[in-house]
């Protein structure tokens, strides 16, 4: 399958078959969001693998009802840092400065844009930052599962508050962003054979 195929194949599961994901497919999945871009490649997120189907199901009410959240394999959740200190980037630049064979300080230059930027930013600013790079990796997990028939169904209609809650993410620092269900897809699930609607090139597309 060709990666336009893939695309055309994947859509957003309603229901899930109780068919479990294999270690090397969630694996997978994983690497493609470790290998995802981010802003300086700061990847200001963490993503949660939930096994546990008591933690799946606690996720249930706080997700609106939508089953597929304690249905799905492998529930995966962003979750972005709330907050982006001084610290971070400079642990941050000290393990690029290891990956290059270079001393922290042939870096500082770099450091220093980063820190204007983002140290510039209120807590509040750096939370949708943050945020917003979830949404990259997002990308690049939907394509890797697409072409490796994996179904996905992302969402981002849940309580943040009340997911941060169950996960303990709040004690961490840490927030939801989207949660994505992932397994394979139930036969009974008629939204798969359903026609792809998207809007034509000539809606989508500007050229300048």
């Amino acid at each position: 399958m060709n990666y336009l195929d893939a695309l055309n194949w994947r859509y957003a599961v309603k229901e899930f078959s109780n068919q479990t994901l294999s270690q090397t497919q969630i694996d997978g999945l994983v690497e493609s969001v470790r290998l995802s871009a981010s802003a300086y490649g700061m990847q200001p997120y963490k993503l949660l693998i939930v096994e546990s189907a008591a933690l799946k199901n606690a996720c249930i009410p706080f997700s609106y009802g939508q089953n597929k959240v304690a249905e799905c394999s492998h529930l995966l959740v962003l979750a972005n840092y709330t907050e982006i200190p001084a610290d971070s980037i400079n642990t941050y630049i000290r393990e690029l400065a290891v990956s290059q064979g270079k001393e922290a300080e042939a870096l500082s230059a770099y450091k220093d844009i980063i820190s204007q930027d983002i140290l510039s930013r209120t807590s509040a600013e750096q939370k949708i930052w943050a945020e917003q790079q979830c949404y990259i990796a997002l990308g690049k997990l939907l394509s890797y599962a697409a072409m490796h028939q994996i179904d996905a169904g992302p969402m981002t209609g849940f309580d943040t508050q009340g997911i941060n809650q169950v996960l303990g993410l709040d004690k961490q620092g840490l927030n939801a962003a989207i949660l994505c269900p992932v397994g394979i897809r139930s036969k009974n699930d008629t939204t798969a054979t359903r026609p792809k609607f998207r809007k034509t090139t000539e809606q989508l597309v500007i050229t300048l």
